[in-house]
Formats: structure tokens, sequence, C-alpha cells
């Protein structure tokens, strides 16, 4: 815990931060709500949403500087929540609260505009020092996102195979489909799909489809 009165008097001296909670269970919702509004008026509360739909309605009606969601929601994820709000809402600062420590999914929480991350099992002060960067203008992340986004910077562009591939991989390609398809064998197909799939932090084939189908849909 943080909650010192050095802390409480410091958040009382700023402006509220208007907070929207999206997560489809009751009980981590009601929890982030009792520990945000036990440090007084610095965090203000102003909804919460159990899935996607909820949460672009109240994000509508209520107007919060910050959105806290999860990413495992069905149907809609947390992701395409965060891409759909940051289209109507462009002001809104988001923290990705979440269970989710692949790497994968962080990336693309990322890329889908949040700038904070906190895993549920982190320390609760993290949850304060994540909501309050964001909402000046920085990040809040774990060392595992921060390692992967710069060995993304550091990461040299496909190669004309590689781009070759993962275009058919796209399409839901075998390896021996796609190896008849550019005249190779498919084994450097497979090699090929290992050397993208470690490049990129994909930890599995789907996690390769995914991002196939993502690449894929970016060059059109």
């Amino acid at each position: 815990m943080i909650s010192t009165p050095a802390y409480a008097a410091r958040c009382d001296e700023r402006a509220p931060i208007r907070l929207l909670i999206v997560d489809d269970h009751p009980i981590v919702r009601h929890s982030l709500i009792s520990l945000l509004t036990a440090y007084g008026p610095r965090f203000q509360v102003v909804a919460d949403a159990s899935n996607a739909q909820e949460a672009l309605a109240l994000a509508h009606l209520t107007h919060p500087d910050v959105v806290l969601t999860d990413l495992q929601m069905k149907p809609t994820s947390g992701i395409e929540l965060i891409a759909q709000l940051r289209q109507r809402q462009p002001a809104l600062r988001f923290v990705v609260f979440t269970a989710l420590t692949q790497e994968e999914h962080m990336l693309q929480a990322f890329d889908a505009g949040a700038a904070g991350f906190v895993v549920k099992e982190a320390q609760e002060g993290e949850v304060f020092k994540a909501i309050e960067a964001v909402m000046d203008g920085s990040t809040h992340y774990p060392a595992t996102l921060g390692r992967a986004l710069e060995r993304r910077r550091q990461q040299p562009a496909l190669t004309g195979r590689e781009t070759e591939v993962l275009s058919l991989i796209a399409q839901g390609l075998t390896s021996k489909e796609i190896a008849r398809k550019l005249g190779i064998d498919p084994r450097t197909v497979d090699a090929h799909r290992a050397n993208i799939r470690q490049r990129f932090g994909l930890d599995s084939s789907a996690a390769l489809l995914r991002f196939a189908m993502k690449t894929s849909d970016e060059g059109h």
C-alpha cells in the first residue's frame, strides 16, 4: 500500500482524474473502485463497465480522462475497445490492467493506443503510478514490454522471401502448401516461420497467424 498522508495530500493538490473502469469481472471492478476512491478526490471513478459495448456508451456520457481496462473480454477485447475509443475520443488516455503478460498482447495494446500497463499481480501502487504517468503524457509499463519495444525498434525489415511466406500464412496455407506455391522445400518454409516468430516475439503458431493477418491488412 502507498496510502500515506503525504501521498494523499499531494493527490488532493492536483485536479481530479476522471476514470472509467472496464472489466468483465465484478469483483475486479469493485476492488479497483474501492482502491482508487480510498485516496480521496484525486482519483474520481465516474463509471464502470462490464464489456466494451457498455464502455463505449459510458465514455460518451461521462467523458473520462483515463480508461482503465482489461484485455481479455468477449465479444470485444480490450485492444479493440482501445482502438474504437481512440477514434471516437482522441484525447482519452488508456491504462491496461490485465493478467496477460505475453509480449504479443502487450505490443498489440501499445499499438492500439495504451500508454500504461499494470499486470494484476503487481503491487497496488503500480495502478496509481500508471494513471498519473499517462495523464502527464508519459508511459508506464513492465520491463518485459520495454525490452520487446526495444527489440522491435532494432529489428531489420522482413526479407522479400519472408514477406512472401508471411503473406501466404495470412491466407491460411500450411508450410507444405506454401512450399509448393513458392517452389521451395517445406523445411525452408519452417525456417522462415521460426525466424519470423523469434524476431517478433511470437510465442505460438496462432500468434504468428494473427501477426501475418495484421501485417497483411496494414499492407492494403
